[in-house]
């Protein structure tokens, strides 16, 4: 489980057990009761108070917060909601015939889930059983990425790319320019995302990304066009992974007009 299903789960079981503490109280003392419900609503909205001054500084200290939490609650939400009956079936199944086809519907509804230590694994042995199989290492070397393994991550996206051109629309040559540019390789990184955009465009987070390598590469102008590319107000309303790179880009413009 993810520390933001972690939180979610207290947050939800201090909810849930807040009637049967009402509950108990009154029938031990009502007066008793009474006196916590109050409190509860003096503090509770103190509490509201500071939850406001916090968001607050958190816009003036971090502009991009409310497209960080668009995507929290999203990922949260995928996580919480998706259907675990499944997961446990293709689990029980695995007791009886193991396969990579098998491994591999374990580690993706895994991932859906944020389990990056249930997914890692079945992902792994996934292309151990079979090499051949490109959206097996495309899903390993997200894990790998997220669990902060770039080196792995980026040899596992090259094999997907590598088994199938193009593989997931490009998402697979994308990551593996990200993870070689985190693995220290810039120069093979700035390879990898200009093949991107020549072969599939650009989006928000592959504009992002390229400017992030450029800068470091100290190419200053072709990284702010990336930035500004990414900044660029959409057509239709972003996703909220796209969103959360627009917000990092525009932050990231306004960076480099003050410096300028």
């Amino acid at each position: 489980m993810s520390g933001a299903s972690r939180v979610m789960l207290v947050v939800l079981t201090v909810i849930a057990a807040w009637p049967l503490l009402l509950q108990a109280l009154h029938a031990s003392s009502p007066e008793l009761a009474v006196r916590f419900v109050v409190v509860a609503q003096h503090w509770g909205a103190r509490a509201g108070v500071g939850l406001g001054v916090a968001a607050a500084i958190a816009l003036l200290l971090f502009p991009p917060a409310p497209a960080w939490l668009r995507r929290f609650v999203e990922r949260t939400r995928s996580a919480w909601t998706v259907d675990r009956a499944p997961l446990l079936r293709a689990l029980q199944e695995l007791q009886h015939f193991e396969s990579a086809q098998r491994h591999y519907e374990v580690a993706r509804m895994a991932w859906i889930r944020s389990d990056l230590g249930l997914a890692g694994p079945h992902a792994a042995r996934a292309v151990q059983l079979d090499p051949a199989l490109p959206q097996s290492w495309h899903l390993l070397g997200q894990v790998l990425l997220r669990a902060g393994d770039p080196r792995q991550a980026a040899i596992a996206f090259h094999n997907a790319g590598r088994l199938e051109p193009g593989h997931a629309f490009g998402q697979a040559l994308l990551f593996a320019a990200r993870a070689t540019h985190l693995a220290g390789d810039v120069p093979a990184a700035l390879r990898l995302f200009e093949q991107h955009e020549h072969q599939h465009g650009g989006s928000n987070r592959s504009h992002y990304w390229y400017g992030d390598a450029l800068a470091e590469a100290g190419r200053r102008d072709d990284a702010g066009r990336q930035f500004a590319a990414a900044a660029a107000p959409p057509p239709q309303r972003l996703t909220a992974e796209e969103n959360w790179f627009r917000a990092l880009a525009r932050v990231r413009c306004w960076r480099y007009r003050r410096s300028a």
